[in-house]
């Protein structure tokens, strides 16, 4: 559920989102589609699929679904508070509970009664009740406004819509630009922060077959989490809660998942995408691949080294294993061929409509951006792996004096 959040696209900071899935003959396929509460396209299903999602029925799985505050999707599966995530969701709250004598992340945790539960040192899970659309307020706010100018009254209209939610603990408000800030939304949540521990598996279950090349055999794993939010002391009701099912789902069902998303990057422009390929990939991919084998020989130094970086080896393994991928694709002549030919043709297509034909520069203004990115992107990098090389230099020295 945790998915990785550089480069998002149209939906970016979305909290809550469904993608439908449909299963064709005997394989499952996606649907296009991310659809937000508020935006979904029930007709089309129902024309599609013969399926009609009610408000009442989008309601209940909005209120159903959680965000965790490190970015993961989570869910209510019990009307008394009881929360389903990954295991990756819950292992650094784990590894908080774990002590010298007892490493809970390596041998796993089973709370038999609610009151073993054991609370998280720093969790919090959130329940989006609202969406409201503000986008006219913000555009208001930067109107005729560039540069500096602009990004300051942004920030100063987000500090201001976010903080009318007022100072209740239990309530967090965030200001979510969809569509490149063509929509304004500002997300409602219900804050819990009372979040305890139930159970979790030992790590080598729960990530079998997960490193390097994750996931191997997802079949075999055992990648759950389980949490319960608690409500002054106690388990916290929850009517929207989503039901187990006996027999699970089958071949042709039409299945709808709700989650805390990342992004596509389908509608970056060439420009962008060359700028990836070019610039960005060709310095991260081995300053990335460095830290792997850097992590890699320290988790066999001993038990404690092991336990420290083995978390951290698992999300260093997925970043490389996406951005090699996502490079690979973007050296690929015949794909890229493809996106350029997907652009030609929307530009056209822009272009023919007379009150979208003055948005056609815009291609040829955000492909100039990514020649100041690039130079700007190169220079940032330079200096931070220099700033590191000094901070280095300082320890070595420091290390010195002590020994001295």
């Amino acid at each position: 559920m945790k998915m990785n959040m550089k480069n998002l696209s149209k939906c970016a900071s979305l909290a809550a989102l469904l993608v439908t899935f449909v299963a064709l003959t005997q394989s499952m396929q996606a649907e296009e589609g991310m659809w937000t509460f508020d935006n979904f396209p029930s007709k089309t299903v129902a024309a599609k699929y013969g399926f009609t999602p009610s408000q009442s029925w989008l309601d209940h799985v909005r209120a159903a679904s959680l965000r965790i505050a490190s970015g993961c999707s989570a869910s209510f599966i019990s009307p008394q508070g009881l929360v389903m995530t990954n295991h990756h969701c819950v292992v650094d709250c784990v590894d908080q509970l774990s002590t010298p004598k007892q490493n809970l992340v390596e041998s796993g945790f089973i709370a038999k009664a609610v009151a073993e539960e054991r609370k998280c040192p720093a969790f919090e899970l959130d329940q989006l009740v609202e969406i409201r659309d503000v986008t006219g307020e913000v555009q208001s706010a930067t109107a005729g406004k560039t540069g500096d100018d602009a990004n300051n009254a942004l920030r100063a209209k987000r500090a201001q819509l976010q903080q009318s939610c007022g100072s209740d603990p239990s309530v967090r408000c965030d200001l979510v630009s969809l569509y490149h800030g063509g929509i304004y939304d500002l997300y409602r949540y219900k804050r819990y922060t009372d979040v305890r521990l139930v159970f979790a598996p030992e790590f080598g279950v729960a990530q079998f077959g997960g490193d390097p090349d994750n996931f191997n055999f997802p079949r075999f794993d055992f990648d759950i989490g389980l949490v319960r939010a608690y409500e002054g002391g106690k388990p916290a009701g929850s009517p929207d809660y989503l039901h187990w099912s006996a027999n699970g789902s089958k071949d042709g069902e039409l299945l709808f998942v709700s989650g805390n998303p990342g992004g596509t990057s389908r509608q970056l422009t060439i420009a962008q995408l060359a700028f990836e390929r070019d610039t960005a990939f060709p310095f991260g991919l081995p300053e990335t691949a460095e830290y792997r084998g850097q992590l890699e020989q320290f988790v066999t130094r001993g038990p404690e080294q092991a336990r420290e970086a083995n978390e951290q080896l698992f999300f260093v393994e997925n970043d490389f294993k996406s951005d090699f991928g996502r490079q690979g694709a973007l050296l690929d002549p015949k794909f890229f061929a493809g996106k350029q030919q997907e652009e030609q043709h929307l530009r056209a297509a822009v272009a023919a409509d007379p009150k979208l034909a003055a948005d056609v520069s815009a291609w040829d203004d955000i492909a100039q951006i990514q020649q100041t990115r690039a130079q700007l992107f190169t220079r940032r990098e330079s200096l931070r792996q220099l700033s590191f090389l000094v901070r280095l230099v300082r320890l070595r020295d420091h290390a010195r004096a002590c020994l001295d």
